[in-house]
């Protein structure tokens, strides 16, 4: 049946995506979707294929395709993987792509709960996509007030925050956000003093 074609095609794309080729990568994936324009994890896959190819306004459109289809779905995980895409892709962008106006209003439509955006501000951090979270940052409004991330480890941010084109008022704004939702000032490092004076002297 065209599931089970679509599927073939989907882990052709993951193993391409694992041999590095990106553009291949994404060929097959879009194969998936064309058997079974349903099947969300082709859209997944797209997604991180484009991402990889540099492509963010082709990206946060399928991911916002996926995350369309995901709708109402009681899968938390898998909503955040969707929304946390769409934020990956537009990470390096100096300006944001069209598409992502479009997916900026339905997400923040759909009101996700908190669960769902801890689990997106987790994923960025993860990867050190720290200017998206200063994007969502600016949008703090629309998050839930009960949102806490607990598990968030802020090193990194304090290590990375040159390479992310952050400037020290933003690294300090996007560190105080954080821990008033719950990270916790001792994941900086030992000794965050040393961490702040390294900052001050970078």
């Amino acid at each position: 049946c065209s599931r089970d074609i679509a599927v073939l095609y989907c882990n052709k794309s993951t193993a391409l995506y694992s041999l590095g080729k990106w553009r291949e990568a994404a060929y097959s994936a879009y194969e998936s979707l064309e058997w079974d324009p349903e099947y969300v994890k082709a859209y997944y896959r797209t997604g991180h294929s484009l991402i990889m190819l540099s492509d963010s306004y082709e990206a946060v459109s399928v991911f916002l395709g996926g995350l369309s289809i995901l709708n109402g779905s009681a899968d938390r995980s898998q909503i955040a993987d969707f929304v946390a895409g769409i934020f990956i892709s537009i990470n390096d962008e100096r300006v944001l792509p069209q598409s992502y106006f479009q997916a900026h209003t339905f997400i923040f439509s759909a009101r996700f709960d908190a669960l769902i955006w801890q689990m997106v501000i987790e994923r960025l951090a993860q990867r050190g996509k720290w200017r998206s979270c200063l994007l969502l940052f600016s949008e703090k409004r629309e998050l839930p007030s009960n949102l806490r991330v607990k598990q968030l480890s802020l090193r990194n941010l304090f290590e990375v925050y040159e390479c992310c084109g952050l400037d020290m008022q933003d690294v300090a704004e996007l560190v105080k956000w954080l821990i008033s939702m719950g990270a916790k000032v001792e994941t900086i490092g030992t000794c965050p003093l040393h961490a702040v004076i390294r900052l001050c002297i970078q």
